[in-house]
């Protein structure tokens, strides 16, 4: 073989090689985005969620509203519509708009909240639940997407004295246009579905219900609970009724010379109206109150 044979040798198993790279490289690549998508996502929603926590703890007011700020969905009429069909998507986009400006109010309000516990930070694929337990919710947001669209429920995990565990709700979030933004089923109009019914009060965590209060008022801290420097958080189970008033209250924990004042404050609470299929429901849930000296 002369050295023009050998260069066209060359060049034919270059082009080979060439041509391999060329159809394997997209195979890798969708293996690497289907094997880490998920895992990644998570990643990078807690990591969101991780930020507005340290804010919260740090008081960072600015902070905090400008991430409530990011996690509204722009252009939502049109992504209800894309997301969830053209008449399905309307009618949660019309609500979604309606409590557009209260949503970003009460998103640094319940995150807020959740910096106060302590616990591990859950970010779990609804379609995957890490929990045991129906969550109508996540199953209302699954069934009713057109599209096959990752939804993710932030939660506290906290270990209970008694080896249970509580775990307190940051909402659901999706990916929109880059970025995570959250959703309420309740301003939705969201139900749990043809042919489930809701036996009793509405179970709501205490971090969800904190975002619908309309009327909160302060205890008056004990006189008495003050010259002893004494302190803490009382821990109230509340059954809220369908106006939104105080319908029945039990203290579940706190110290004893202030839990009359928690109650007292609670009593007077009052929430939006939490709507199920267009009705109003009782709602149960747990309330904390905070009383700290400083």
């Amino acid at each position: 073989m002369d050295a023009r044979e050998k260069m066209k040798g060359i060049v034919r198993l270059a082009g080979a090689a060439v041509m391999a790279g060329i159809c394997l490289l997209p195979v890798r690549a969708q293996e690497v985005r289907t094997g880490g998508e998920g895992v990644a996502a998570k990643d990078e929603l807690r990591k969101l969620i991780s930020t507005a926590l340290t804010a919260a703890r740090r008081n960072d007011e600015g902070k905090l509203k400008e991430i409530a700020h990011e996690m509204i969905i722009p252009n939502y009429e049109a992504w209800f519509k894309t997301t969830f069909g053209e008449e399905r998507g309307a009618g949660m986009g019309t609500p979604y708009g309606r409590n557009l400006e209260r949503e970003e109010r009460s998103i640094p309000w319940v995150l807020g909240l959740m910096a106060k516990k302590e616990g591990a930070l859950l970010v779990e694929d609804v379609r995957e639940p890490l929990t045991s337990g129906e969550n109508w919710c996540a199953k209302a947001l699954v069934d009713t997407a057109k599209k096959d669209t990752a939804f993710y429920l932030v939660t506290l995990e906290q270990a209970q004295s008694d080896g249970t565990k509580r775990y307190s709700s940051a909402g659901y979030f999706t990916l929109v246009e880059g970025a995570y933004r959250r959703l309420d089923c309740f301003d939705l109009g969201l139900s749990a579905g043809p042919g489930h019914r809701i036996v009793g009060p509405l179970r709501v965590g205490g971090n969800v219900q904190a975002a619908r209060i309309i009327n909160r008022v302060q205890p008056v801290y004990p006189e008495d609970a003050r010259l002893g420097r004494i302190s803490g958080t009382v821990r109230l189970h509340v059954i809220i009724g369908t106006d939104g008033t105080m319908k029945q209250l039990e203290v579940i924990s706190g110290h004893p010379m202030l839990q009359k004042a928690a109650l007292d404050a609670v009593r007077q609470w009052r929430y939006q109206q939490t709507l199920l299929n267009g009705e109003p429901v009782e709602v149960d849930t747990t309330i904390d109150v905070i009383f700290a000296l400083n």
